[in-house]
């Protein structure tokens, strides 16, 4: 048995707060993921179940529009029947479930799909060394990325219509998903991938999807540079398999603006399951951390000593390695919409 990419994961913090002047950071909060990825262009979103029984369960996004106005919707889902939205969304921050309690997995989707309605080529259930995956019409990989959502379109095999799952990794056309199939896909599985958030149930039902530094800006021109901070948590959720000698990667920077002049760093707390917090988000964590990284990506910080993420029953509360984040913005600094990503990286028998 191996840690796969599953079973990595990135939550938030029991204080991730939306305005400056509250307290910042605490324990690890499993019901609460963070967004690293964003729609690819100014549109709306569509609301969905992958239950016919979430009838009364609801979704609210929160975002700008294409004028950089923070907007929100409420949407109260019709089961497995999409539900149109009206808001168009130029940039992802925030999502929140309610209502009653969704029985399946619930997402916000691009109205825009970034593919729609191709034939898989086949995929294959999770095991003990490899996560459930998926193999795409051919060609179709160059055109996903991490983080984007899986829709199933049609119902062969039987029972695998409407399922929901999100790309955790990707090799060539095939792809790796969040969690295992409830009905593999097969070659004759039709499927459509989205831009969004998609509120998982497993292995523990998230409620909340939040871009860190919600809602941050930098001071005008003339003024001064301004830094921001976040908690995150990396967690290995394998429930018997530790990942040894870890490490935490800022992995991807696809615009080139994060990197540029040292905008975005991480450091890592000395301990696992920290739950120390700052006075607000503008003020620095300054015991109990790394030295906060700094450079283009990839940039790389080991795990401190043992150096390994543990296992244990998932969601994994034994296990959290806390991550500081820092958004340093120049003053004068311009909006910009682009992305990161985040990994886990180790080694695993």
């Amino acid at each position: 048995m191996s840690v796969v990419a599953p079973d990595l994961r990135f939550y938030g913090s029991a204080n991730m707060p939306t305005a400056d002047g509250t307290t910042t950071g605490g324990a690890v909060d499993f019901t609460c993921r963070v967004m690293f990825n964003d729609l690819a262009s100014a549109g709306t979103m569509d609301y969905v179940s992958s239950s016919s029984s979430d009838t009364a369960a609801t979704i609210t996004v929160t975002g700008r529009d294409s004028t950089g106005v923070i907007v929100s919707e409420t949407k109260t889902l019709t089961g497995t029947t999409v539900v149109t939205g009206s808001q168009s969304f130029g940039r992802l921050l925030k999502g929140v479930t309610g209502g009653t309690t969704a029985v399946g997995d619930v997402a916000a989707i691009s109205h825009t799909a970034v593919i729609s309605a191709h034939t898989a080529q086949g995929g294959a259930a999770a095991s003990s060394t490899a996560g459930a995956t998926m193999i795409l019409q051919s060609g179709d990989g160059a055109s996903v990325s991490i983080g984007q959502i899986i829709r199933i379109t049609n119902n062969t095999p039987s029972g695998v219509q409407n399922q929901l799952r999100y790309i955790v990794a990707i090799s060539s056309d095939t792809v790796t998903v969040n969690r295992d199939w409830s009905t593999v896909p097969t070659s004759s599985t039709t499927y459509s991938v989205y831009n969004g958030m998609l509120f998982d149930l497993s292995p523990n039902q998230v409620t909340k999807i939040i871009r860190p530094f919600y809602d941050v800006a930098a001071d005008v021109t003339g003024g001064s540079a301004r830094d921001f901070y976040a908690k995150i948590f990396a967690v290995n959720n394998n429930t018997t398999i530790a990942l040894t000698n870890a490490q935490i990667i800022k992995a991807a920077d696809p615009s080139g603006l994060y990197s540029a002049s040292g905008q975005l760093n991480f450091a890592l707390t000395n301990s696992l399951n920290d739950t120390a917090t700052v006075a607000n988000r503008k003020t620095a964590p300054v015991t109990g951390i790394t030295s906060f990284s700094s450079g283009a990506a990839p940039q790389t910080v080991n795990v401190p000593s043992p150096q390994n993420l543990p296992s244990g029953a998932a969601p994994n509360s034994a296990g959290a390695q806390g991550i500081w984040l820092n958004l340093h913005l120049a003053a004068g600094s311009v909006a910009f919409n682009t992305n990161f990503q985040m990994q886990g990286t180790g080694t695993t028998i």
